[in-house]
């Protein structure tokens, strides 16, 4: 019993290192895809904002536009440049509804990341805490599979 007087775990300190390499490697994974996971909702959420920026920049340009032919129809423009204004400014009005679909999908898609996140973390976050705080060396990561 060498190995119990001077403390050492069977099979020396390499075996301790190896063991705890294996815990060390999931809790990094499991950080990594949670980080990765809140990353992506968070990009989601800006991108879908920016697609309502651009939203608001087009309904502003389409109003302008319209604003504009009615301006030039008072100054007695020809009819048809006054024509081309409105069908420009309805031609803007036709593309915000595909804009705000998307927004919405986006947002959607942003909130299935975050609920991802969560469920992740419900899932392993209390399992990747107690690996962390384990007195002893974890067993390989093999031996907690359930795959």
């Amino acid at each position: 019993m060498p190995e119990l007087e001077t403390g050492q775990a069977p099979g020396g300190a390499g075996a301790v290192v190896a063991a705890t390499g294996g815990v060390l490697e999931t809790v990094v994974r499991y950080t990594i895809v949670l980080a990765q996971l809140t990353a992506a909702g968070l990009r989601l959420r800006g991108l879908s904002q920016q697609v309502r920026a651009t939203y608001d920049y087009v309904e502003g340009c389409a109003v302008a536009a319209d604003r504009l032919a009615e301006q030039m129809a008072g100054l007695e423009v020809d009819s048809e440049t006054v024509s081309e204004h409105h069908e420009a400014a309805a031609a803007m009005r036709s593309v915000l509804a595909d804009a705000e679909a998307l927004a919405a999908a986006t947002e959607d898609l942003a909130a299935a990341f975050s609920a991802t996140a969560a469920a992740h973390q419900a899932d392993y976050g209390t399992v990747a805490d107690a690996a962390q705080a384990m007195p002893v060396p974890m067993a390989d990561a093999e031996f907690y599979s359930n795959r």
